[in-house]
């Protein structure tokens, strides 16, 4: 007998899953949770039935490296599908058997975030993670208040005992799309395939998520769950009100109670703070000299310090340069509230001077000279948090200022935001770990678009002056209300949304006409080696040169751009082109002789036939087939015919589709530049060396994976044309880079954190 081995399950794990099944869903939640089971089970059922058809649509219109990707989904979905919809199923179960519950009861282990290992989320996680977020917030454009009725309604069925929030309503976009996302998991595909999949499922079972709502409000309504109320009623204090419950107001500060710091960031964003700010200051201990207990790290004797300047106050005990004060030393404390009026000083300033070039740039003393000029000499004491808070805004600042991505002219702008910017983290710490607060969202956008801009433009051009006019808003305006970075935000995408949208629409005129001019040529190419291949170096009658070189090369032409290289009617209209080449051979062979007899009627209509389809001169091809016959004739009767011998073609002819580039020493096809340049993907901006200056263009086609890479500038205008071979040997020598477009912000805080853990590692090992 085999040895058995009884697994024993993790105990944490069993808790939680008979937790899970031992709550007892009410009643009419069990109706709605199975009504959602059947129709989403049955809509994604729909969406696999029809998923090859629609991959495949899909394929038709993309490159052939992109092609494989659709491909390759459609072969894993085939082989996965019962597993998709079981994991499917199962997660549904378990959003709504959860429904209520906390999702924040423990640490999950995505959350838990090592020093050593810090950095932002991993860039597949950050796409899918991107994706869902995007899904969820279009599914859920026009049903808010629908799901509103709904928490409302579950909320009521669990006598508010259970608070149902966005994270734990299993009616929420977002939740529906995650149960499908990990199913997501089980397909061996890379990323932008697993996003293909995805948006397959958001065309067809995602669009109902609104529906799916109001059907659940019924099911609840019609099983006596408030079935008058026509909407939800405002929340107070996070929980929905009893029905007649007025909205609690905001309690204002006692007479003589200091304001509440400015709120900043986007709706919800929470002052004071959080999980990375805290770590980031861990990192940051390097920098200031002593340890995270206030223990100086090389224990330096109390300093006597100069008349003036700025410390650091650390538990209680002034730090000037990373050693402590002497007892005696004069020392004024400046709070937060203090800090963010002289930043707002600082800011009025800017106004009306540029200031000193932006690298050289030091805020501490700045803020120390304008704290001199008002107060007198002294020596002025930072919070840790704030000093900690400034340090981490200048790395900030210094990387964006050192991206190659920005023109010289975009960077000047955006520099000029670091005091703006510095007040928002002041305020509100999560502005390190939250991707969608409006101060960040604001950059991003901003350094996207100043991405784009091209020098030679010039600062009238439109975007330059729309970036300028940001900027200088939130200079003149930016006080105490965060608002304004939102209201400009929305101002500035609608604006820079219809920039890009036209701009597409032109790319797509240009990359259609390149690909048909592609085409053509690839057309051209497989009609010239069929005819040229068969006539060149032979000695044929003049009849049958100008038959296949006039008329038939149209019919072969024109079907290769219809029907393609591999139809069958390719196949039999090249076949023609042999035939008609064997039919004038001479022939002595009795055998031969008869086949030419019986070919030969045959071939004359076959051809008739193909130069009637494409609609050439009737009387021409009359005079050509009679021209034709009389050859055959001829043969027959085992005369002689005149004849011409065709030449062989030179494989030179290339001038009229030559390259826009100078000839280069070529790199070899697998070289690491060369085959960067083959993926690249439309929309992919670069910079130009130029005698007059850098230019920027966008890749608006990718022909034949390289064969042809066209690039033109916002305008619409081709600016460049390449091959894969000498763009990566231009991007080897540096005369053309490739601008990285992902955000800003999460790039700068990402070589900041790679910076602080060099800087702590090597402190550490020394």
């Amino acid at each position: 007998m085999a040895k058995v081995t009884r697994l024993t399950p993790i105990e944490g794990g069993r808790r939680a899953d008979q937790a899970r099944r031992e709550q007892v869903l009410p009643r009419p939640l069990e109706t709605v949770r199975d009504h959602v089971l059947e129709r989403c089970g049955t809509m994604l059922s729909d969406m696999l039935d029809g998923a090859d058809d629609t991959l495949f649509d899909l394929a038709d219109k993309e490159t052939d490296r992109e092609r494989d990707r659709y491909f390759d989904a459609m072969r894993e979905l085939r082989i996965q599908r019962a597993g998709i919809e079981a994991g499917f199923r199962r997660a549904l179960q378990r959003v709504f058997q959860d429904t209520g519950r906390d999702p924040d009861t423990g640490p999950r282990v995505s959350d838990r975030v090592d020093v050593e290992n810090l950095s932002l989320v991993q860039h597949d996680e950050l796409e899918i993670s991107v994706a869902l977020d995007n899904l969820g917030r279009r599914a859920r454009s026009g049903c808010e208040e629908a799901l509103g009725a709904f928490r409302h309604r579950v909320e009521y069925l669990f006598e508010g005992q259970r608070r149902i929030t966005e994270k734990n309503n299993p009616l929420e976009p977002r939740n529906l799309a995650a149960c499908f996302a990990e199913g997501l998991e089980r397909l061996a595909l890379d990323i932008r395939a697993r996003l293909i999949v995805l948006k397959l499922f958001e065309r067809v079972v995602m669009d109902e998520a609104c529906a799916l709502v109001g059907e659940s409000n019924r099911l609840l309504a019609d099983a006596g769950v408030l079935p008058a109320m026509k909407e939800a009623p405002l929340p107070t204090g996070g929980r929905a009100p009893s029905s007649g419950a007025t909205p609690a107001r905001r309690q204002e500060p006692a007479a003589g109670e200091p304001a509440p710091a400015p709120a900043a960031g986007g709706a919800g964003a929470a002052p004071g703070n959080d999980q990375m700010f805290g770590l980031l200051q861990e990192l940051l201990t390097t920098l200031r000299g002593f340890g995270a207990t206030g223990t100086p790290a090389a224990a330096p004797p109390a300093v006597t310090p100069p008349a003036s300047g700025m410390a650091v106050l650390h538990n209680g005990q002034p730090y000037f340069n990373g050693a402590p004060l002497a007892g005696d030393a004069r020392v004024e404390a400046v709070s937060s509230q203090d800090l963010f009026a002289l930043l707002t000083r600082l800011q009025r300033l800017e106004q009306a001077l540029e200031g000193p070039a932006l690298a050289e740039r030091n805020l501490k003393e700045e803020l120390s000279d304008l704290l001199d000029s008002e107060h007198g000499e002294a020596i002025h004491a930072l919070e840790q948090a704030d000093d900690d808070v400034i340090n981490l805004v200048s790395m900030l600042f210094d990387f964006i200022l050192d991206d190659e991505g920005l023109p010289a002219e975009i960077k000047a702008l955006i520099g000029r935001l670091q005091i703006p910017l510095l007040k928002v983290a002041i305020v509100d710490k999560t502005f390190f770990s939250n991707d969608e607060h409006d101060a960040r969202l604001l950059l991003n956008t901003l350094a996207r678009a100043g991405s784009q801009w091209d020098p030679q433009q010039g600062r009238d051009d439109e975007l330059y002056r729309r970036i300028d006019r940001a900027v200088h808003a939130i200079i003149d305006d930016y006080d105490e209300d965060a608002g304004l970075f939102r209201d400009l935000l929305d101002d500035f995408d609608a604006y820079f949304r219809a920039q890009h949208d036209r701009a597409e629409r032109v790319a797509e005129r240009v990359r259609e006409a390149e690909e048909g001019k592609a085409r053509a040529e690839q057309a051209g190419e497989a009609v010239g080696a069929v005819i040229d291949g068969r006539l060149a170096g032979r000695s044929v009658p003049d009849v049958v040169v100008r038959l296949l070189r006039q008329g038939w090369q149209q019919v072969l032409y024109l079907t290769w751009l219809r029907d393609g290289p591999d139809s069958d009617a390719w196949r039999r209209q090249a076949k023609v082109v042999d035939a008609l080449v064997w039919s004038v051979l001479p022939h002595r062979d009795r055998a031969e002789l008869q086949r030419l007899r019986d070919l030969a009627p045959k071939l004359r209509r076959a051809v008739r036939h193909g130069l009637a389809g494409i609609e050439y001169d009737a009387a021409e091809t009359g005079a050509l087939l009679d021209e034709l016959a009389g050859v055959h004739d001829a043969l027959l009767e085992g005369l002689d015919t005149d004849r011409v011998t065709v030449p062989r073609v030179e494989a030179s002819k290339v001038a009229e589709t030559a390259p826009e580039y100078e000839p280069q020493p070529p790199l070899p096809d697998d070289h690491e530049q060369v085959r960067r340049a083959r993926a690249l993907r439309a929309g992919q901006w670069a910079e130009f060396d130029d005698p007059e200056g850098a230019r920027r263009a966008k890749l608006a086609a990718n022909i034949r994976d390289g064969a042809k890479l066209v690039f033109i500038n916002r305008r619409g205008i081709k600016v460049a044309e390449y091959d894969a071979a000498a763009l990566g040997a231009a991007l080897e020598r540096g005369e053309v880079r490739l601008i990285e477009e992902g955000a800003l912000f999460d790039r700068a805080l990402e070589a900041v954190i790679g910076d602080l853990r060099r800087r702590h590692q090597g402190s550490a090992e020394s």
